[in-house]
């Protein structure tokens, strides 16, 4: 969220002390939910837990007849998010998230050449790179569904399959990149590549965004984003209004407010995450629009893997992938391997 937004919408739309607050996870935001009293009257909640939450009756479909900048909404987002959540009737994407790949552009040059170009997850992947890699640091997200998935897809294998035999693969995969992983983590990259303490990372697209942001400010404009050739992960952070909301037309003024072309560009440009609002998604800072990796082109959206709905048993595939690729690659590496 914007520094200003929930100030300036409070101004905009004569809405009484807005209380805004975030939480660590969307399993307590979940939880808060399905007891049936959340106390807001609107909460954001990443897009595959929507239909879980439908289902159960937690969550309160939305009056697009009270949302006159509803129109403002990206078609073929909202296409996407209406494959789980049918004629988008509980939630709208507010960010959208991809992940890709952060890195320092005269480290790898200094390391592969300066005819090198990254633009595969073969740059991390391929063991022979990952070694040579591990001299400046790898970082790796610590999220077992969005890091097994991204491996999955890569494989062009179905990363919802439950089916515990279509994932020896990218075990075996990812154990290779995680012996030449400094660590395992799912924010300390940011500063880590900005400071040039790492050379490499798999992370959220705004995340590495706002590392690039901060090492520029610090003198040092080397950070590049890229979502890789063979397509990545995809998905939303969705605003939808809980069961039990106390101020359901509160809500309603919210969604318009932060669907307003030169609000949502404003917020764009700060947060450093594509807000899907046309007029955002025209006229947000050029370094951000004309960054392909951002501002994705409708081939290589084509090429994403939407994040499905997990079930109990993918996650326990997932969970059992992961602790084993932990385990098995301190073995790879004879010193035990360096990440935390």
């Amino acid at each position: 969220m914007g520094e200003t937004t929930v100030a300036d919408f409070s101004k905009a739309t004569g809405v009484k002390d807005p209380n805004y607050a975030m939480f660590d996870s969307n399993e307590l935001v979940e939880a808060r939910l399905l007891s049936g009293y959340s106390g807001f009257d609107a909460v954001m909640m990443t897009s595959y837990y929507i239909p879980r939450l439908a289902k159960a009756k937690a969550l309160q479909k939305i009056d697009k007849t009270k949302i006159p900048n509803w129109k403002n909404l990206d078609p073929e987002r909202m296409k996407l998010l209406a494959t789980i959540d049918p004629n988008n009737d509980y939630a709208y994407p507010w960010t959208e998230i991809t992940i890709g790949i952060g890195y320092n552009k005269k480290k790898i040059a200094e390391i592969f050449g300066p005819d090198y170009k990254v633009d595969s997850w073969d740059f991390l992947f391929k063991k022979e790179n990952s070694d040579k890699l591990k001299k400046c640091g790898i970082a790796v997200l610590d999220s077992p569904i969005e890091i097994i998935s991204v491996a999955m897809h890569f494989l062009g294998k179905d990363p919802s399959s439950e089916k515990a035999s279509d994932f020896v693969e990218a075990e075996k995969l990812l154990t290779q990149l995680a012996s030449n992983t400094a660590y395992l983590h799912s924010s300390r990259y940011i500063n880590d590549l900005a400071g040039g303490e790492i050379c490499a990372a798999i992370g959220y697209s705004g995340d590495i965004l706002q590392a690039k942001d901060r090492a520029k400010a610090a003198g040092q404009d080397e950070i590049e984003f890229l979502v890789p050739k063979e397509g990545s992960l995809i998905w939303f952070d969705c605003w939808t209004v809980p069961a039990g909301a106390e101020n359901y037309d509160n809500a309603m003024k919210w969604f318009n407010y932060l669907m307003d072309g030169k609000v949502a560009t404003q917020i764009t440009d700060e947060i450093r995450y594509m807000l899907p609002v046309t007029e955002a998604m025209a006229n947000s800072d050029p370094e951000l629009k004309n960054n392909p990796s951002f501002s994705l082109s409708n081939e290589l959206l084509q090429k994403m893997y939407f994040v499905k709905p997990t079930t109990s048993k993918l996650s326990k595939i997932t969970n059992r992938v992961w602790n084993s690729m932990k385990l098995n690659s301190t073995k790879v590496e004879e010193e035990g391997g360096s990440w935390e």
